[in-house]
């Protein structure tokens, strides 16, 4: 796979010989004698053939020490790097690799299904029928209301020790 540099040199050679097709074709029409044009008949094409090969030959080392090969590989391996129609390089931000959704348990269905009871409870007493907060009530107080009912409903459920008794033995 050619990179863009590679594809540049190689049009550039490819006119640079059509280049010389048309001059070795117009010495024909140059006003010199006709042994003279014959020598330059003989000579010109394979002089010019030299000449580019050596030239391109160099431009394509040059190219190869400011773009090395590795790096062309690269460039050309990496998924965050793309080259266009037109040659144009373009760089894509890497997308930040999404962590497997952790794997919901039944313990943790059932605590959410709790959870979700409590504050829709705790909710529907602590708001009017337009949805704004009674008086008296906040997010943060319907929120511990919500967490109360929680917690009472797993010891209910045998979910949980109650956490006043497990502070009593400590104190102990």
């Amino acid at each position: 796979m050619a990179s863009k540099v590679d594809k540049v040199i190689d049009r550039l050679e490819k006119l640079t010989r059509d280049v010389n097709e048309i001059k070795a074709k117009s010495i024909g029409l140059l006003p010199v004698p006709p042994l003279v044009k014959g020598a330059l008949r003989a000579t010109s094409p394979l002089l010019d053939d030299v000449a580019t090969d050596i030239y391109f030959d160099t431009v394509r080392s040059i190219a190869d020490v400011v773009l090395p090969a590795d790096s062309a590989r690269e460039i050309i391996n990496n998924p965050n790097v793309l080259m266009d129609s037109s040659g144009a390089i373009s760089q894509i931000t890497a997308r930040p690799a999404v962590p497997k959704p952790r794997k919901v348990t039944k313990k943790m269905k059932q605590q959410r299904k709790i959870q979700s009871t409590a504050f829709k409870n705790a909710n529907a007493k602590g708001r009017l029928q337009n949805g704004s907060f009674r008086a008296g009530f906040d997010q943060s107080r319907i929120a511990r209301m919500a967490q109360k009912e929680c917690t009472k409903e797993r010891i209910r459920l045998g979910l949980c020790e109650d956490p006043k008794k497990k502070m009593k033995k400590k104190k102990k």
